[in-house]
């Protein structure tokens, strides 16, 4: 599924704040570290009017520079994703919000809670079928979702991996549902544009008759 902005907000703030914390925790190691071996030193050299120079360790030198850099490049980066996060705190509030408030929603809204397996004989048929299959991790009913060029493409992409497509699962608990705002019709394709919830850009959908059945090119 094509990443939203509030799940990589999510992502990657957690993910600069999982790594900042480690490298934080292994500099101060490493500089208590270095200052036991100073105190060690300074308690095992003779007394002495001129007490002789302790060279720290090279290699603790060495890391406490590295981690230190780390964590600046991570303080950097964490601050760059500020904007991210400003944006992906109020559209989980509103999430959180419409999911218990239907009169905020559209009629034609499809939630994934109630999704169930109806076919492929519409467009909307179609999204509530693969919402099934996104809820009950259904890999068979995920597939049929899509047309032989549209699985092609997403196998292509390395969603064949069954590592790849439990991730997929796992990063769309937060979908809420899909709906169709307007469709267009020439033949047998569809145009449509899918909107995640009211607020946010939709994402436009080609839908192609196969067998009767219509089928989605990509993912919403």
């Amino acid at each position: 599924m094509k990443p939203r902005p509030f799940l990589i907000g999510l992502s990657l703030t957690a993910g600069v704040a999982m790594l900042g914390a480690v490298a934080i925790q292994r500099l101060q190691v490493l500089d208590l570290r270095a200052e036991q071996q100073q105190k060690l030193a300074d308690a095992t050299v003779p007394t002495d009017p001129t007490p002789p120079q302790v060279a720290s360790s090279p290699s603790v030198s060495r890391e406490v520079l590295q981690l230190r850099n780390q964590v600046g490049q991570l303080r950097r980066r964490r601050d760059e994703l500020l904007p991210v996060r400003a944006e992906h705190d109020p559209l989980v509030l509103e999430l959180a919000a419409r999911g218990t408030n239907a009169s905020g929603l559209p009629r034609n809204f499809i939630r994934k809670s109630e999704a169930r397996l109806v076919g492929y004989s519409s467009p909307e048929a179609t999204l509530q079928s693969f919402l099934y299959a996104i809820r009950n991790r259904d890999l068979t009913n995920f597939f049929q979702a899509f047309t032989p060029e549209g699985v092609s493409r997403l196998k292509s992409q390395g969603l064949e991996s069954p590592d790849r497509l439990e991730k997929l699962f796992d990063e769309s608990q937060d979908l809420i549902g899909l709906s169709i705002l307007d469709q267009k019709r020439q033949q047998d394709l569809i145009a449509a544009n899918v909107q995640i919830l009211p607020g946010l850009p939709p994402t436009p959908i080609l839908f192609r008759l196969v067998n009767s059945q219509w089928k989605m090119d990509e993912l919403p």
